[in-house]
């Protein structure tokens, strides 16, 4: 839930803006580091696709080895699926390290504004 500072008339106060509640922060938090987990669990599969002992075993006709290599290409090569989800996970990991810093800001701004509440 966002809160609203308002006027009377029902417009926003001058100098005066939204807040988050700490408990979305928490639950925004959680969000990110659910996604972050994911993320990684993905990128080392798709890391492990490059593996040797995922090379297709087709036989060792020159058929069979020409179509092994070429699933090997598509499969674990910079111009296969391989190379087009590092770039989607590139993208993502800019994605969700953005998430984090906001997470960073938020919790921040939090601390700084309860230290202005603690007794000594």
């Amino acid at each position: 839930m966002y809160l609203e500072e308002q006027s009377a008339g029902g417009a926003m106060a001058p100098g005066s803006g939204w807040q988050v509640d700490a408990d979305q922060v928490r639950a925004f938090a959680a969000a990110v580091a659910q996604v972050r987990a994911n993320l990684d669990a993905v990128s080392t599969e798709v890391t492990d696709m490059g593996d040797p002992s995922l090379a297709p075993m087709l036989g060792t006709s020159p058929v069979g080895q020409e179509l092994s290599e070429k699933f090997t290409d598509r499969l674990g090569g910079t111009g296969g699926l391989r190379g087009q989800l590092e770039v989607a996970l590139k993208n993502m990991e800019e994605f969700v390290a953005s998430a984090e810093r906001t997470v960073a800001a938020y919790e921040q701004t939090d601390a700084d504004g309860a230290g202005n509440y603690r007794y000594s």
